[in-house]
């Protein structure tokens, strides 16, 4: 389920999504809380997810990313799907912020992320902050290994958790619930600056 939020028609935006969890899954969820929070938006302009680049790399789960309409989160990608007139989904937290899931802990990386605000800057796409409350009761996790799977994510880019459902791999009965914010107006920049993107990611923050 989600909360409320009355879109304006047509509008195109920038979600910034927290947190990644251990695998992003509730992105398949996402299509109906959009219809009931951002019908406008479905009707009109349509979203793409942004996903990390190494899933395209892998036969059937590249199948599967497309099918859930993900695509490669690269910069130009993301453009792309904004000149397009479409809205974007950003999990700033990326690998690293995957990586450090805990169960029943909340916790995000967001002080170095600007990437998705000067996106926003740079077309002048409302931001709305997302946030997905039970995403970290989905799965068990363990921070065995962890330094050598640090090392992984931070030089190849690929998250390796150890995790665990209920039954092996299925996940836990846990209640998600998406919350968005107010979407947040942002001037349009052709190169932002240190101290917009700032000031627009302290008002995401707020």
């Amino acid at each position: 389920m989600s909360t409320f939020l009355k879109a304006d028609a047509g509008n195109a935006y920038v979600f910034g999504l927290h947190p990644h969890g251990v695998d992003s899954g509730f992105r398949v969820l996402m299509e109906g809380e959009f219809y009931e929070t951002f019908p406008a938006m479905v009707k009109h302009r349509g979203w793409r997810t942004l996903a990390a680049s190494v899933l395209f790399q892998i036969p059937i789960v590249r199948e599967l990313t497309l099918w859930t309409g993900c695509v490669d989160a690269s910069r130009k990608t993301a453009q792309r799907v904004l000149k397009r007139g479409r809205s974007v989904v950003v999990i700033p937290g990326g690998e690293a912020e995957q990586l450090i899931t805990k169960y029943g802990v909340d916790q995000v990386l967001l002080k170095d992320r600007f990437g998705f605000v000067n996106l926003a800057l740079e077309y002048g796409t409302k931001l709305v902050p997302a946030y997905v409350f039970g995403c970290v009761d989905a799965y068990y996790t363990s921070d065995a290994f962890f330094g050598i799977r640090k090392f992984i994510q931070k030089n190849f880019r690929v998250c390796i958790n150890i995790f665990w459902g209920r039954v092996g791999l299925c996940c836990n009965d846990a209640k998600l619930t998406i919350v968005f914010g107010e979407p947040i107006d942002v001037p349009k920049m052709e190169r932002p600056g240190k101290g917009a993107s700032a000031e627009a990611k302290e008002e995401f923050k707020e």
